[in-house]
């Protein structure tokens, strides 16, 4: 085995950019897995008949009194949920045209710095030409659909609204369209064979998407899905057979030529989601919304899951962003950054670490590094840098255990 090599070579200074979130909390029903913070639309609006209309003008005002946080040009904006596209496109549109117009605003403060990248969440029975055209005139020019599988059973077991037909013609739509899109699959599910996990794989890359992701079902506390496990309703797939089927995507994506760059998600070389790599390699974002979290380098800031209070405290005649702060040590950066660069291709920075966080840390990351080096848990890349071995991605738990630093 190649002996551990590093340099004290600094690495170029990384570009800067950042991030804007917005989350927007309503769906059409709740989905069995999903522990996110979301509410059903038609509860929602039974409750306020204008709950559409405040949400949206409480996050431009929040986006407003929270946009100079960023001390660089917002290069990506990431719309998610619940399902923005349950607000409907005579509310929805607007708002997604007035954000696109004022970051591109403030970005001119950064030379004119140019939004890359705009996704909007979607779900199957939403996409239209017309939606498409809608929100591509509004400034978005990424699509994220939730396709999660193409059998409409495993579908109901889960609770989600759409069926498999709904999925075709969604992907259809997207790939006559020409737009940047992204699709996501979830595995794992109850009573769902290898077969049928390699026959949705299938499926999906046959429209060849720019991007997409593969999830395993995780059985949240709290989930509807959580409960019916207790119940003994339904089963979690063992780990024996949750890494078969990482072993039958991980093999069907290189097949067809994707990159598999992070843990969950695969990109034709170039389509890599650039928003949600901002989460993996320390880049600033910026969350608006109920919910919504926000990382600014040093502090995260985390806004209410509650409706009626996000709302109240953005529409007063003083409003206040509702955040609440919460300090992060510098052991706990270190080791977000850690858990994250290592389920990713490029893995972990030791030059990164050193700018960032001194010598001293550096050190300590690497002797523990080394421990699992010599175990193979760990490669190097030999410029200093070191990633876990793909294959071991979906069990990598132990090995992050051991490298991450201890408090002191």
């Amino acid at each position: 085995m190649t002996p551990i090599q590093t340099s004290n070579t600094s690495n170029p200074t990384h570009p800067p950019m950042a991030g804007i979130y917005i989350h927007i909390p309503f769906c059409r029903s709740k989905c069995a897995y999903c522990d996110f913070f979301s509410l059903p639309a038609t509860a929602a609006l039974k409750k306020d008949a204008d709950c559409f209309t405040k949400y949206l003008e409480a996050v431009k005002r929040e986006l407003v009194l929270r946009i100079d946080e960023l001390t660089a040009p917002a290069t990506t904006i990431y719309i998610g949920g619940g399902t923005p596209t349950a607000i409907p496109l005579c509310q929805l549109a607007p708002f997604l045209s007035w954000i696109y117009r004022e970051v591109v605003s403030r970005n001119q403060k950064f030379d004119g710095e140019a939004v890359t990248e705009f996704t909007v969440e979607a779900n199957p029975e939403d996409i239209s030409s017309d939606l498409i055209d809608s929100l591509r005139q509004s400034g978005v020019n990424r699509i994220s659909i939730g396709i999660q599988s193409f059998d409409t059973a495993q579908l109901d077991a889960i609770m989600r609204r759409h069926d498999s037909d709904a999925s075709f013609r969604a992907l259809s739509i997207l790939r006559e369209s020409g737009i940047n899109y992204s699709a996501d699959l979830i595995y794992g599910l109850p009573q769902q064979s290898l077969e049928s996990w390699s026959s949705q794989i299938k499926s999906l890359l046959d429209f060849e998407p720019p991007h997409f992701s593969a999830y395993l079902l995780s059985y949240e506390p709290g989930t509807r899905l959580y409960a019916r496990k207790e119940q003994g309703k339904v089963t979690e797939a063992d780990e024996h057979t949750a890494c078969r089927m990482y072993g039958i995507l991980t093999e069907a994506a290189r097949e067809r030529g994707y990159n598999h760059y992070e843990i969950s998600n695969f990109s034709i070389p170039g389509k890599e989601a650039r928003h949600n790599s901002s989460y993996w390699n320390l880049t600033p974002y910026l969350g608006l919304g109920c919910s919504a979290h926000s990382f600014d380098g040093d502090t995260r800031r985390i806004n209410p899951a509650n409706l009626g209070s996000y709302i109240n405290s953005l529409l007063a005649s003083d409003p206040t962003p509702p955040y609440t702060e919460e300090a992060e040590t510098l052991i706990n950066k270190v080791n977000d950054y850690i858990i994250t660069s290592l389920r990713t291709s490029a893995g972990l920075s030791l030059l990164r670490i050193r700018e960032k966080w001194g010598s001293d840390i550096a050190s300590r990351v690497l002797s523990n590094i080394t421990r699992i080096y010599k175990e193979g848990g760990i490669t190097s890349k030999g410029d200093s840098s070191f990633r876990i071995p793909e294959q071991l991605w979906l069990t990598s738990d132990a090995i992050l255990r051991e490298v991450i630093l201890d408090a002191d």
